[in-house]
């Protein structure tokens, strides 16, 4: 009587212990392939955005906002670093000849020319300068 009560007793306890050892095993293995599938996601990620950015280069350069005066006849923009830019479409900045003007554009530095998609009169900003004589500077 005795030899079955302890084989009545084993099956359910080596249910539960099997049953916690595979619980085990299938969250160790889910821990470690976690991270094989986030390094995968992040190479295609990657090697999309390499993809996107040769398209890109190839069909034109990204749109950019440039400041700067805009010359009498508005065939040319000299932005604020002293860069020259030769205007493609001269047309846009009709009535804003030299003005200082903020312009949204498509940008070629290679060949130093914009295409102009919007023009606008901008505001400079004041450049302040501290001179010694200044009473910030006196004790």
């Amino acid at each position: 009587m005795r030899g079955r009560r302890i084989a009545s007793l084993r099956p359910k306890s080596s249910y539960w212990g099997c049953l916690v050892k595979k619980t085990t095993l299938v969250l160790l293995a889910a821990a470690m392939f976690l991270p094989y599938s986030s390094l995968a996601q992040h190479s295609s990620k990657a090697a999309e955005s390499t993809s996107s950015a040769q398209t890109t280069s190839k069909s034109g350069h990204k749109a950019v906002t440039l400041t700067g005066q805009a010359s009498a006849d508005g065939k040319t923009l000299l932005g604020d670093n002293d860069d020259i830019w030769m205007v493609k479409n001269p047309g846009v900045l009709a009535g804003l000849e030299g003005q200082y003007v903020s312009v949204r554009c498509q940008a070629d530095p290679d060949k130093k020319e914009v295409h102009l998609f919007t023009a606008k009169a901008a505001v400079r900003e004041a450049k302040y300068a501290a001179k010694a004589s200044d009473a910030a500077f006196r004790r």
